[in-house]
């Protein structure tokens, strides 16, 4: 009796034991298994779009861009598969998020001033100012009446791609490294917001010219139109002494902050 009631423990014991090993090859599987990852998403939405599934595309870069806010390139292809349905407004908010989005990347790119001169670099953000452009390009055609600050833009964005991939020389732009010496600045005042109450700290790009001249500004991190202006402006009157390259003066891309904050 003894050694049949031990028997039988063994095989309870047995039987759990087996069923736990179940459950955990299951969890094992389940955890091995991949899940669409959003990027999977956005080439699917993308390729309806490209197959003329509109409805599907829309579905599927919704998706996209509710899990990931910041997917510029799901932003823009939803632009362009809300086109495919002739829903310009909702167009427009698609095209908006992604323009937004891929020029405040562009913050992020290679330093201007340091690695323009390098194949790799110059390749990269001629990729990025692409598609800057593309996604305001694409803005402005379901836009009534744009802003005259934003058709500038799309004109400075296309001044940089063209730069970057090497279709511009009506100057010579040089990095800090190449230079005999370097530029300096003599006075940069400061913006005058007396049109607007926002704060923020706004990034722009801009050409110190070798003519001593300040141009092709473009903010990158924006804070509020009447701000942004008003940093443009206090730009174009930086006084510098231009780059001086092998007894020659020589134009440089530098990075420019100007802020305002509130406490």
């Amino acid at each position: 009796m003894v050694h049949t009631k031990s028997r039988i423990a063994r095989i309870i014991r047995a039987i759990l034991f087996s069923i736990a090993l179940l459950n955990l090859g299951s969890s094992y599987t389940k955890a091995q298994t991949p899940t669409p990852t959003s990027s999977e998403d956005r080439e699917r939405g993308i390729q309806l779009y490209q197959q003329g599934d509109a409805s599907g595309a829309i579905e599927a870069l919704r998706k996209v861009v509710k899990e990931n806010k910041d997917d510029a390139k799901a932003w823009h292809y939803l632009g362009l598969a809300y086109l495919l349905k002739q829903d310009k407004d909702e167009a427009r908010k698609a095209f908006g998020k992604a323009a937004t989005i891929r020029v405040k990347d562009l913050a992020a790119a290679l330093s201007p001033s340091d690695n323009h001169g390098m194949p790799p670099a110059k390749s990269k953000n001629a990729d990025r100012y692409q598609a800057a452009v593309e996604s305001v390009e694409k803005y402005l055609e379901v836009t009534s009446n744009p802003s005259e600050d934003l058709i500038t833009e799309l004109e400075t964005l296309r001044w940089y791609r063209d730069f970057y991939q090497g279709s511009r020389h009506d100057e010579e732009i040089r990095s800090g490294r190449d230079v005999t010496t370097k530029l300096r600045i003599l006075s940069k005042p400061e913006p005058q917001f007396s049109g607007t109450r926002a704060s923020g700290i706004a990034m722009l790009h801009a050409v110190f010219s070798a003519d001593g001249g300040i141009k092709h500004i473009l903010v990158l991190h924006k804070v509020d139109p009447a701000f942004d202006r008003a940093c443009i402006e206090a730009a174009k009157k930086i006084q510098f002494t231009p780059a001086i390259k092998d007894g020659r003066s020589v134009s440089m891309i530098l990075q420019l902050e100007y802020r305002r904050e509130f406490f």
